[in-house]
């Protein structure tokens, strides 16, 4: 009987979990952290597959977990734009000591290499570009679904 107990238990949290997208590999990863203000955060993960996946938490429209899709020619958009900027070569974090600036870390996984960035303040001008090339993309996104909860 506690067997079972503890079976249904684990099964309950078991399915409430969000469903993970297992695949595809993720090509990017971009988060934008908080302020001490009014600054958007969320997280945005783009598959090699074209699957977008949006998590929104706070001073953003979308408030939760939203997915979509993009083209196979925007998913090599991205790669080319990452090649362009040598993402690759860019120092692993521009930072100061100010506390009330977010941060948008960059995470990448492109040609068997992964290499994460993290501009809290003063990054070079190409990552920025990235940051607002990522942004534009994830906004002309016009079909948002809810992720299902399974």
């Amino acid at each position: 009987m506690r067997l079972y107990i503890i079976l249904l238990i684990l099964s309950l949290f078991a399915c409430s979990q969000k469903h993970i997208h297992l695949n595809s590999s993720p090509l990017l990863v971009m988060k934008r952290t908080a302020c001490y203000g009014t600054c958007p955060q969320y997280t945005i993960t783009i598959y090699n597959d074209g699957l977008v996946r949006y998590d929104g938490k706070m001073f953003v429209d979308k408030i939760g977990c939203f997915k979509s899709t993009l083209s196979k020619k925007i998913i090599s958009d991205i790669k080319l734009e990452l090649n362009n900027v040598n993402f690759l070569a860019f120092q692993n974090e521009y930072d100061t000591h100010v506390t009330d600036v977010p941060s948008v870390i960059v995470k990448i996984y492109l040609e068997g290499k992964t290499h994460e960035v993290i501009d809290r303040f003063n990054g070079p001008l190409e990552l920025k570009r990235i940051h607002k090339f990522i942004d534009n993309i994830v906004d002309s996104i016009q079909v948002w679904n809810q992720c299902k909860l399974e």
